[in-house]
């Protein structure tokens, strides 16, 4: 298994879903999230080829092809309006590679500058790199190159309303658990309401996981700006929005 995983990352053996995020204002696709998929590979193994990468020491290398990967299949072009949410791990941000990598990314498509938002993956795994005191200035060295940040699944595991306050991120992702049954629960009602109305330098929520009507309806009276979810949408090749899109857009110029 440990030589099929570093076969994955050397031949790059991987392709890209993309998953809408839903403005609930407008109910348009106000961005997507890119995820990685490995076509012989069960969508629930590829933390165990994260994982694999992280013991040998291969992690910087695959997060940094992810994001490229992303990047390259993505037509900028096209979703002039959306942005596109990469996952990125906080040790591959501290890594001292990254910055040119990140240079060299932008020079090649510099369609994707301004467009990015990298999501903070903080898995217990990355306790390390998330209290690295040096963490917060590479975020603000994010944001003063054109590139905002979400931290990824609010509410559990690692990420804390402390780094909220401290990273300053431009979106906020709350963890899914608060969209399950949110309808029936006042006490998760209460915290999405809390997230909702923090808008201290213009910081924005996203709640995960919404896969229930009622759930979806309790969030929009509770005024929640953007949402993500299997309800909305499942991760598609991008294909399958790109038809979708100009579908839209040839019925609309006809009329």
């Amino acid at each position: 298994m440990e030589v099929y995983f570093k076969h994955i990352l050397k031949e790059r053996k991987f392709h890209f879903f993309y998953q809408p995020i839903y403005d609930l204002n407008t109910w348009g696709i106000f961005a997507f999230e890119s995820l990685l998929r490995v076509s012989d590979l069960p969508s629930s193994n590829i933390e165990q080829l994260f994982s694999n990468a992280r013991l040998n020491q291969t992690l910087y290398e695959l997060d940094t092809a992810a994001i490229e990967g992303a990047v390259e299949t993505f037509p900028f072009t096209l979703f002039t309006e959306q942005q596109l949410f990469i996952n990125l791990f906080p040790s591959t941000l501290l890594d001292p590679r990254f910055e040119y990598f990140l240079y060299q990314l932008m020079m090649k498509h510099p369609e994707a500058q301004g467009n990015i938002v990298f999501e903070l993956n903080e898995s217990a795994k990355e306790q390390a790199s998330c209290i690295a005191p040096e963490l917060a200035n590479k975020i603000q060295w994010l944001n003063h190159s054109g590139i905002l940040v979400a931290i990824d699944d609010v509410g559990a595991g690692s990420a804390t309303l402390k780094q909220i306050i401290e990273y300053k991120p431009k979106y906020i992702k709350l963890d899914r658990y608060f969209a399950k049954n949110l309808a029936s629960s006042k006490e998760k009602q209460q915290i999405v309401q809390l997230l909702t109305n923090y808008n201290v330098d213009d910081t924005i929520l996203i709640l995960e996981g919404i896969e229930d009507e009622k759930d979806l309806a309790t969030a929009c009276a509770l005024n929640v700006p953007f949402a993500q979810g299997y309800l909305l949408g499942k991760p598609q090749p991008i294909l399958h929005y790109k038809t979708q899109y100009q579908f839209h857009n040839s019925i609309y110029t006809y009329l």
